[in-house]
């Protein structure tokens, strides 16, 4: 500014004659051009750079170009819309950028819904899970993220999660599909059974968990499954984990690579309490023998570790106090008699 009213001054100095004209510039002249632009003007313009970092700085201001737009169901619609064209960019940093935001997004369409309708099933979530099979290992990892996330909030829609998340992750651990990319749906499913509950694991993700805890040519798909399968056990219940689990488990703690084993041996006494007391004695002991038995010293490790959580799954729960899920005891029923216990 300084320098500019410098030129002024040097300008009425200059002037030899009436004829010369002084133009005193406007304070719009100084005036950024983008104050000049609507919210979706800056948008379209900054999306449409060559250069890489104005793309991704569309990708981080999303979310306040929504709320600027909020009032406006068209214009927030719009943006939307741009949404799923940024989303095509080749550069692999402006979509990892975009997928970051993709949760903030959601729950601000979530807030707004009577202004938004179905914004997120529609716009966002297609992109979410596109985005689990993308080229480029740092957009995958934020897509994964962004998709658990969104479950931990619950702002997928149940019939979403049937519809659109779980298809895609059961196409991508098919067998022909590119292993680093099978190997994290794997994960991707067995860590969201947990939010999403009996029902559609059942239906929808345990029975190609039990393919996968075969998958003969990758280790590190078998070595997914063993770490989660505790998990899986307590999400699907005795009766699934007996007559379904079980024996994929007895070939998991017999397999040809001893991580695969130790996975088995750390995740033992979860599987345990999904289990009768006449499985976990007649059958679950002498596989565990077996893996405090194993060649491998890691494998051995761990096993002696989940020994004593594995010893107290036989406990009685009448005179220990100790329940587990398939005992369907409640935790106030057992604080009760814990009370009663000390009373006596």
């Amino acid at each position: 500014m300084r320098s500019v009213l410098m030129s002024l001054i040097v300008g009425v100095d200059d002037c030899s004659s009436e004829s010369d004209v002084i133009v005193v510039p406007s304070a719009l002249d100084f005036v950024s051009q983008d104050d000049m632009l609507t919210p979706l003007g800056r948008l379209d313009k900054y999306a449409a750079s060559e250069n890489v970092f104005n793309r991704q700085m569309v990708a981080r201001s999303l979310l306040d170009t929504l709320r600027e737009v909020c009032d406006d169901e068209r214009e927030c619609i719009a943006v939307l819309e741009r949404i799923s064209r940024l989303a095509d960019d080749s550069e692999p940093t402006v979509r990892a950028e975009l997928m970051e935001q993709v949760p903030h997004i959601a729950l601000f369409c979530q807030e707004n819904r009577p202004a938004i309708p179905y914004a997120f099933s529609k716009y966002l979530l297609p992109i979410v899970v596109r985005y689990l099979a993308d080229q480029n290992n740092q957009v995958r990892k934020t897509s994964q993220a962004a998709l658990l996330a969104l479950l931990e909030q619950e702002l997928i829609e149940r019939v979403d999660v049937e519809t659109k998340v779980c298809p895609v992750l059961v196409e991508l651990t098919a067998p022909d599909s590119n292993d680093d990319v099978k190997t994290e749906a794997v994960a991707i499913m067995c860590k969201m059974a947990p939010m999403v509950g009996k029902d559609i694991t059942e239906r929808l993700i345990l029975p190609r968990f039990c393919e996968m805890c075969c998958d003969c040519r990758m280790f590190h798909v078998r070595k997914v499954c063993a770490a989660n399968f505790g998990d899986i056990c307590s999400v699907v219940g005795q009766q699934a984990t007996e007559e379904m689990l079980l024996p994929r488990f007895f070939q998991l703690c017999s397999d040809n690579v001893w991580g695969v084993r130790k996975a088995c041996a750390e995740c033992f006494m979860a599987v345990s309490c999904a289990t009768c007391q006449e499985i976990r004695r007649t059958k679950l002991s002498a596989l565990f023998i077996n893996l405090i038995s194993d060649p491998s010293r890691w494998v051995r490790q761990a096993a002696f570790q989940s020994l004593g959580p594995f010893i107290s799954t036989f406990a009685n729960p009448s005179s220990s106090g100790q329940y587990f899920k398939e005992e369907n005891k409640s935790s106030e029923d057992t604080s009760v008699e814990d009370k009663n216990r000390k009373l006596s």
